[in-house]
């Protein structure tokens, strides 16, 4: 089930939302010219700044917490990327509106963190002579918390969906649903009851778990959630 927009319009600009995907794509592009000076390279990148499991215990904290920060804006592929952004633009910027633009980019990266943590003690990452590296890098943990933060605030929000098979047939679908279902299907797949390779799956459980209980403790001492618009669907 891929969603392709919300429905009604908003007259926010989501300007932090966009300077986030801005800088994931030039990361992205400074990935691939390191690349093309070989395999080598490339590792030597990963292992300078993205997360790595198994380097927990044996590399100081510091380090530790500027690999999980870097590695939040590393990607493995186009599509990984591309489907990443194209999920953080969809749901970034009504969250960002909610916390304006400073406390959204802090929320953002707290979220990162939290999917990092949950990657690590529950990920299942083996580390041996063999396998030294555990490598996890990309910003699905910290979008999984955009989304769980938009599903506090926005339940009822109408999302535009179509089933990756028969994408001739659009349905809208109220958030609550279609949120809960990406979630469901993650935490399926992070317990081995559906086949998935290669993908941090307890990070997207983790990250979005985090973005709902911040989102839910702002609502309790920052600002109240904001309330349904019942003419949204006027706007569309």
């Amino acid at each position: 089930m891929f969603p392709t927009g919300i429905y009604g319009r908003s007259k926010y600009r989501g300007y932090a939302t966009f300077g986030l995907i801005v800088i994931n794509a030039l990361v992205f592009i400074g990935e691939f010219v390191v690349s093309l000076q070989g395999e080598e390279a490339f590792y030597n990148l990963l292992k300078a700044f993205a997360w790595d499991v198994c380097a927990v215990g044996n590399t100081n904290i510091l380090h530790l917490g500027i690999s999980s920060l870097t590695s939040m804006f590393m990607h493995g592929s186009i599509l990984h990327i591309g489907f990443n952004m194209f999920f953080l633009w969809l749901f970034g910027p009504k969250v960002e509106e909610y916390f304006g633009r400073g406390r959204y980019i802090l929320f953002y990266l707290v979220a990162g963190f939290g999917a990092t943590f949950a990657h690590t003690i529950l990920g299942g990452v083996t580390c041996s002579v063999v396998e030294p590296h555990g490598f996890a890098l990309g910003a699905s943990g910290a979008i999984a918390g955009v989304m769980g933060a938009f599903l506090f605030l926005y339940p009822g929000a109408k999302i535009h969906a179509y089933w990756a098979r028969l994408p001739i047939f659009p349905f809208r679908i109220p958030a609550f649903l279609y949120l809960g279902y990406w979630l469901m299907m993650d935490l399926f797949h992070a317990l081995g009851m559906l086949g998935s390779q290669g993908v941090a799956h307890w990070a997207h459980v983790g990250g979005f778990v985090s973005g709902f209980v911040i989102v839910f403790i702002a609502t309790m001492f920052f600002k109240p959630a904001p309330k349904a618009d019942p003419f949204a669907h006027l706007d569309d």
